[in-house]
């Protein structure tokens, strides 16, 4: 994925319909995250699941520690593995903010990619019925969109590691990867995650995920 906001030739040339049909896809991206973002913080995660295009085969959603591929593997994820994680949400708190958006939506208007950074907290535990503690937890958020029946749908999602860190100390003494949480074996995913990166002092920061560039239409080679 680039990281070159060049407009394509088709840009240059957009009618007024054309260019307020993708201000409308933009701000309706906006909500569409915003949405997702606050009922996650809620725990509420079935209507997180109803904002993915469920009624395609490549919908997806790739998580810290591996990727959720179809329908049936993302209500293994969203209301399967994160109820059971939250248990009766007493003390459980989850906040992934967004902020530094770059959205770009397709020539052809039928598809959209944005990416966002994410500072975010954990409150919760990864030892089965042990106390909460409490974590700073920054992300970042890279995802492909698709408009289905005139409405904006979340297609793939992928979640970007930076760091968690206990609240009490710097992110530079205890960058801690505390590994795949803990999950019964009905919850795991389907494959690893294709991106492993997160911070530590011998590494360097990389340019993951690249905001998007404009394109005209969507390549399956290149999506999140």
């Amino acid at each position: 994925m680039t990281d070159t906001a060049q407009p394509t030739a088709a840009a240059t040339g957009r009618s007024l319909e054309h260019r307020l049909a993708r201000l409308e896809a933009v701000q309706e991206i906006h909500n569409l995250m915003g949405r997702y973002s606050n009922w996650h913080s809620a725990n509420m995660h079935r209507e997180c699941l109803d904002l993915f295009a469920l009624s395609r085969e490549d919908v997806s959603a790739e998580m810290m520690w591996g990727v959720y591929e179809g329908r049936e593997s993302l209500e293994r994820l969203y209301p399967g593995f994160h109820v059971w994680a939250d248990g009766d949400a007493r003390g459980k708190m989850h906040m992934h903010t967004l902020t530094t958006p770059v959205i770009e939506v397709a020539d052809d208007l039928r598809t959209a990619r944005g990416t966002w950074v994410s500072p975010g907290l954990e409150t919760m535990s990864f030892v089965e019925d042990a106390a909460n503690d409490a974590f700073w937890a920054w992300c970042k958020y890279g995802a492909d969109f698709i408009l289905e029946d005139g409405v904006w749908k979340i297609w793939h999602l992928h979640v970007f590691g930076l760091f968690m860190t206990p609240y009490d100390r710097p992110w530079t003494e205890d960058p801690s990867d505390h590994g795949d949480p803990p999950m019964p074996d009905e919850f795991l995913p389907d494959k690893p995650p294709t991106t492993h990166w997160m911070y530590a002092q011998d590494r360097v920061y990389p340019n993951e995920p690249a905001p998007p560039a404009p394109y005209a239409s969507f390549n399956p080679t290149d999506r999140f």
